[in-house]
């Protein structure tokens, strides 16, 4: 082991650092240091990062004794971080045009005709900001405020001192000994806004009993992801995007919580009605196919066992049945699986399946369909809540509220199979929220004392929460009352 002691931490410039190892003060090419291998969007990052000020991990390094008090500095961890900053500075590499956060903000003295810095009338340079984007630009076409940040950047080096090279491999082995993030879990980066209720959902029990259930699936945040295609499947179908991250990036700018706690209740619905009956049919590829025909199966007003029945029926008696061209087995065995083309003919011919087996004739689904443009139009939860609760509350702040419904349902005592919780009670669950926003006061105690009772909900949300009003308010007495006795 390293002797205790024998770690030296300093800040030191990146030109200072980056010259180290141009002239091989600093080695990176220890014995078993893998080689450079990271790729553009990378580099990309560390350029941002360094631009803009925010925190680059600490590089560490390792000395070997020569001899007579000379040693030899290794990288022990951060070659891949070196490497960038060593392509920007000396490499002329260019940014890529598809950088994220491209503009870089700085100030700029201000200079007249002649090329004179203007000075106020105290004698004070007058300053200017400026936006410089360095997409598609390589350092020497940095402006010199900016190729000055860049080189002056302080990284934070942590040195272990006195090493073996069989140490620093050790070392090496030990810094290194990490996974990268694989295309799920990088994906998840891009729909902050709902990353959290995602993983809530991903989490749930359709994953774990209604499908072949894989750990290393849901540490790879596979399941998260089917949550994210479900969600787009369903509602924003026009502007499908077959890899990930184009797709959360996509919800993020035009998803809401709503959406993703439409997919949460059809997925507990399924859950709930097929079990693990069903998994040789709910495999991977096809979850956000199912949501949707999930979706329209329940605007036939049918008992929910009547799609398990469906689904059921699939492998041994509709697998092979044509629709048109197609069949289930036909669609199973075409390569690819998220293509919105492929997507799209699976609910066409899934939920034809679907009638077919039911025997819903076309006029019974015209007539459904009415009903649903009279639901589509019911009161959406900011009206809801502004008419019952607070009429000074906005769309952001419905946001939160979606977002806190999970560390509720997450507290210690609360009975999570509580109808508190159902997706038919969210909006009498909104409007307690907001009610203890508009009053200041602390829902926690309240919830689990409330979920645990045996309570009859009504179909009317108003209900619901005046009778949740009427009995929090009585709670909160009784506790004033017996912290002021």
């Amino acid at each position: 082991m390293m002797a205790v002691g024998k770690i030296r931490e300093e800040n030191i410039p990146v030109i200072n650092y980056t010259e180290e190892v141009k002239e091989g003060d600093v080695n990176d090419n220890q014995d078993v240091q893998r080689y450079f291998c990271s790729d553009d969007p990378f580099v990309n990052g560390i350029g941002v990062t360094v631009l803009t000020g925010d925190y680059l991990p600490p590089l560490i390094l390792a000395e070997v004794p020569i001899k007579d008090g000379i040693v030899q500095k290794y990288i022990g961890d951060g070659l891949q971080r070196t490497t960038a900053l060593m392509q920007i500075r000396y490499g002329n590499y260019k940014f890529t045009k598809n950088i994220e956060d491209s503009e870089i903000e700085y100030q700029s003295k201000v200079f007249d005709e002649n090329g004179v810095a203007v000075r106020d009338e105290d004698g004070n340079f007058v300053w200017e900001k400026k936006i410089f984007d360095i997409k598609n630009k390589t350092y020497d076409d940095f402006p010199k405020e900016l190729k000055k940040r860049f080189d002056n950047y302080q990284l934070r080096i942590v040195t272990y001192q006195n090493c073996t090279m069989e140490k620093v491999s050790k070392l090496v082995r030990k810094l290194n000994n990490h996974k990268g993030m694989n295309a799920s879990q990088k994906a998840l980066t891009w729909i902050p806004t709902y990353a959290r209720q995602a993983k809530s959902i991903g989490e749930e029990g359709f994953f774990k009993n209604s499908m072949t259930y894989s750990g290393t699936d849901r540490k790879n945040g596979n399941y998260i992801q089917l949550v994210c295609n479900s969600v787009m499947a369903l509602f924003h179908i026009d502007e499908f995007k077959k890899d990930s991250k184009s797709a959360n990036a996509m919800l993020e700018e035009k998803s809401n919580h709503q959406e993703f706690e439409t997919v949460r209740n059809i997925l507990q619905r399924m859950e709930k009605c097929c079990r693990s009956s069903c998994k040789d049919v709910f495999v991977k590829k096809d979850i956000s196919t199912w949501v949707v025909v999930f979706d329209k199966f329940s605007r036939l007003n049918l008992p929910d066992a009547k799609f398990a029945e469906f689904v059921q029926a699939i492998p041994t008696k509709l697998h092979n049945v044509k629709v048109g061209d197609w069949s289930y087995d036909l669609l199973y065995k075409e390569p690819g699986t998220t293509g919105k083309k492929l997507v799209a003919q699976k609910i066409d011919t899934y939920t034809a399946l679907m009638m077919d087996y039911l025997h819903i004739t076309e006029n019974q689904t015209e007539n459904n369909s009415i009903d649903n443009v009279e639901l589509s139009e019911e009161i959406t939860p900011l009206q809801f809540i502004r008419e019952n609760v607070s009429e000074r509350v906005s769309e952001d702040d419905v946001d939160d509220y979606y977002t806190l419904m999970d560390d509720f349902k997450n507290l210690d005592g609360v009975n999570k199979e509580s109808p508190f919780f159902d997706y038919h009670n969210e909006l009498a669950f909104l409007g307690m929220i907001a009610y203890s926003f508009k009053s200041d006061k602390d829902l926690d105690n309240w919830l689990v004392t409330y979920t645990n009772k045996d309570i009859s909900y009504s179909n009317d949300q108003v209900v619901n929460l005046d009778n949740m009003l009427a009995d929090f308010k009585e709670f909160d007495k009784k506790l004033t009352q017996k912290l002021s006795a």
